[in-house]
């Protein structure tokens, strides 16, 4: 690849551990320009990348890949492992349909050990990875790498807790870019931890282990002894490992992970000893470009931008449903003392950095913690509050055993707001939007919303801070359009949630009715202007649909009365989603009639652009109106 010429001279990742440091240094900053470039580019998650290039030249230095294993939490950072492990020549295509997707595959190459895309899983998954290859009696190591904000989350606290008592040979790597490093790496301190790292000491130390463990009797609780007051030394001098010691895990660091010469000594010195380690390592996320360094928050996951002064290239000014969601919070807010955000490492994209600049007081951003934010927040509703949860679809896929049990089962007014719901473009089928309804329209008490647009979406929230019980809004991150289908006269201040539950007519037609759910409501009136212009003599009944749960049963059937013939339209899984509840029940109702209904099929389609995956699944206008087409052309079974 021209312009990056060490790069390009690579042919194997064993290769990086025979280049001189100079060349590894120059080779990080060949691939800084090619992530920077890149991304912007395609967009994708550009500081997390930057903020591990020296680690992931260090990683591949020391260890021995793909026998070594190395798990990556989340995947935000494997852009550079991607680009060293055979893939440089396809990295232009990253986040593109039939290109790299933009977190680890086991598809994709041999050197991406376990596929991730949700956070807190790598230790748990390397723990796993460790057993078998101790099962099968293999001793190569396996590295866990995981983020200071993934180690929040209690599944790597659960992970972490077993590991540690495993004794298996697994290396947990946690790069911390969140803190700059601090006393603990100067003076004394820097000077003990070089000892503890030196491979001679680490040699004679596993001599007397053996010699002391042949002692009868007293040999192995000597060690456990002289290992407590190493721990309780340890401890004293670092607090920031204690908790790690604790769990069972032998504390490396923090180490610079920006210097390649210490992070390969570490690491070379850490395959030496056996169990349980953590090497704790500091990093600056968005190291290498100023304006990621900056506001790492911002460029963490960005759409393509201008190179020479990082700004984004899209040049829309309406409103993303992110947006309206955010403004419409400030004016719950001042209207009811009661009303509270909660979301999880997500106040900027969910919409609600400037709630969070109005009210501070009233929002809690918990981390990557979405069991304990839904909780927290029916505890907020049982003590009086009016909680509004605000979570990306995929990760609330996290939290469901929580939003049945301790949500719905206590009919506890908790407003759920699934941001990014429905096809989502770029990230690949871990960050797909589309298991909310299949997983939640069964659920005791709940009312499920669907907003088409601005209007509705303000309605919903605003009806929903007087409903007593829970509510769930799911919207995609799409510009959110101003059209007006509500009731003229609806009142926020004293009307019932259900104003809003009725069907409401597009068109009206007696060839077919068309019911389509929330924002998929554009595309399938595209698809009905489009068989009504070919063919006059059709007409179909189009309604809109912005409430899924309880659904407008009565106006469906007196359509379908008309017309014999029923097509469901929405973008979630069509295999136990809205439109299969909705065909079954009108089957149960109606008798014999020609039904059918469109949603997303292919659920583990790889990385494309939302109007690709669309088309993909026959979502589409294109796709919509040949599929009513043919069951327009059907037979009309008479009414019973």
């Amino acid at each position: 690849m021209s312009g990056y010429p060490l790069l390009s001279s690579l042919k194997n990742p064993s290769e990086i551990h025979h280049l001189s440091h100079g060349e590894k240094t120059r080779l990080a900053q060949e691939l800084r320009e090619l992530i920077i470039e890149t991304v912007s580019r395609n967009g994708g998650h550009l500081a997390p990348n930057l903020g591990v290039v020296e680690l992931t030249i260090a990683l591949l230095s020391s260890l021995d890949v793909p026998d070594d294993s190395v798990v990556f939490d989340v995947g935000h950072q494997c852009y550079a492992w991607k680009i060293l492990t055979g893939r440089l020549e396809k990295f232009p295509t990253l986040r593109q349909k039939g290109g790299l997707s933009g977190f680890p595959k086991r598809d994709e190459s041999p050197y991406d050990a376990f596929n991730t895309g949700h956070s807190s899983t790598s230790v748990s998954a390397a723990l796993g990875i460790a057993r078998a290859k101790r099962a099968k009696g293999e001793a190569t190591r396996t590295v866990a790498l995981i983020g200071d904000g993934s180690m929040g989350g209690g599944m790597a606290f659960e992970a972490l807790s077993d590991a540690g008592q495993s004794g298996e040979n697994l290396l947990v790597i946690l790069n911390d870019n969140q803190m700059c490093i601090d006393h603990v790496v100067g003076g004394l301190a820097r000077h003990l931890e070089y000892l503890r790292t030196s491979q001679r000491y680490i040699r004679f130390k596993t001599a007397w282990e053996v010699r002391l463990g042949r002692i009868p009797l007293l040999g192995r609780p000597l060690i456990r002894v002289l290992a407590s007051i190493k721990r309780f030394g340890r401890s004293w001098r670092r607090k920031g490992g204690a908790i790690f010691e604790q769990l069972g895990f032998r504390y490396y660091g923090p180490v610079d992970g920006h210097d390649l010469k210490d992070l390969e000594r570490h690491l070379q010195a850490l395959k030496l000893v056996r169990g349980p380690l953590l090497l704790h390592v500091v990093t600056v996320k968005g190291k290498g470009y100023s304006f990621a360094e900056e506001a790492p928050e911002f460029y963490h996951g960005v759409s393509p931008f201008d190179l020479t002064n990082g700004k984004s290239q899209s040049h829309e000014e309406a409103k993303s449903f992110s947006q309206v969601f955010g403004e419409t919070m400030i004016e719950l807010a001042g209207l009811d003392r009661r009303v509270v955000a909660v979301t999880a490492a997500m106040t900027q994209g969910t919409g609600l950095l400037p709630f969070a600049g109005r009210y501070p007081d009233r929002l809690w951003d918990v981390g990557i913690a979405e069991q304990h934010a839904v909780t927290m927040a029916a505890g907020m509703a049982a003590g009086g509050l009016r909680p509004y949860v605000a979570i990306y679809s995929t990760f609330m896929q996290r939290a469901q055993d929580q939003v049945l049990h301790d949500v719905c089962l206590q009919n506890l007014p908790v407003v759920f707001a699934l941001d990014r719901s429905g096809l989502v473009s770029g990230d690949g089928e871990t960050h797909q939007g589309i298991y909310d309804l299949a997983l939640s329209l069964s659920y005791p008490n709940l009312t499920v919303f669907a907003p088409a647009s601005e209007i509705d979406l303000k309605a919903i929230l605003h009806l929903s801070r007087r409903h007593q019980g829970p509510v769930m809004i799911r919207y995609p991150h799409d510009i959110a359009g101003s059209g007006h289908l509500l009731p003229d006269d609806i009142d926020f201040a004293s009307d019932p949630l259900d104003r809003l539950f009725p069907l409401r007519k597009l068109s009206d037609g007696t060839s077919l009715t068309v019911i389509a759910l929330g924002t998929a409501m554009r595309e399938a009136e595209k698809a009905v202007n489009h068989i009504t212009n070919m063919n006059p003599e059709l007409s179909v009944d189009l309604y809109s649909c912005i409430c899924a749960l309880p659904f407008d049963y009565h106006n469906m059937l007196e359509s379908i009365h008309k017309t014999g013939r029923l097509f469901v339209v929405e973008e979630g899984c069509e295999i136990g989603g809205f439109g299969s509840m909705i065909v079954s029940e009108a089957v149960r109702l109606y008798g014999k009639l020609y039904a059918d209904f469109a949603g997303v099929l292919n659920r583990t389609s790889g990385q494309a652009a939302r109007t690709e995956l669309r088309h993909d699944e026959t979502l589409d206008p294109e796709g919509l109106s040949e599929r009513m087409i043919r069951l327009i052309s059907r037979t009309v079974v008479p009414a019973p």
